[in-house]
């Protein structure tokens, strides 16, 4: 098969140089955005009036601000593309926890069954295992480590 073969035709030929020129750090933004949601998170568990929001009976035996803390850096790191694997790993571990015992409002029953926005946890979740699995990327500060986790 030749390489033209394998070319897709466009819809919209003609804004093919938007996405083609952003195509390259994609993953960066996804991981970037990732990150920038769990520091938000953490910051709003250190300093708001609720900082239970989201803890279940999976979680009950951790220290708040411990979580909040962990969220704020870790995602600050996985941002910045710093130890990825590795903050990605707990905080996918964390994130599924909250997916597991997800029920708002107390309702009993299963978050598959819950709307959109109740599926949040297991987005991030899912995220954060892409990243465990792709690492940084070639935008990331893990490209400048001598060795890789």
């Amino acid at each position: 098969m030749t390489e033209n073969a394998t070319v897709m035709r466009k819809y919209l030929p003609s804004v093919v140089w938007t996405y083609r020129s952003l195509e390259p750090c994609a993953y960066a933004m996804i991981r970037f955005s990732t990150g920038a949601i769990l520091a938000t998170h953490g910051v709003a568990r250190l300093f708001s009036s609720n900082a239970s929001f989201g803890f279940n009976h999976y979680l009950a035996g951790l220290p708040l601000t411990g979580v909040g803390a962990f969220e704020l850096i870790g995602g600050a790191l996985l941002a910045l593309g710093l130890l990825t694997r590795p903050v990605a790993l707990l905080t996918g571990l964390l994130w599924l926890f909250f997916t597991l015992g997800h029920t708002p409002g107390g309702r009993p029953g299963s978050w598959f069954m819950l709307g959109a926005i109740d599926h949040f946890p297991a987005f991030v979740t899912f995220l954060c295992l892409a990243f465990v699995c792709r690492g940084g990327g070639h935008y990331s500060l893990d490209r400048r480590m001598p060795k890789e986790f």
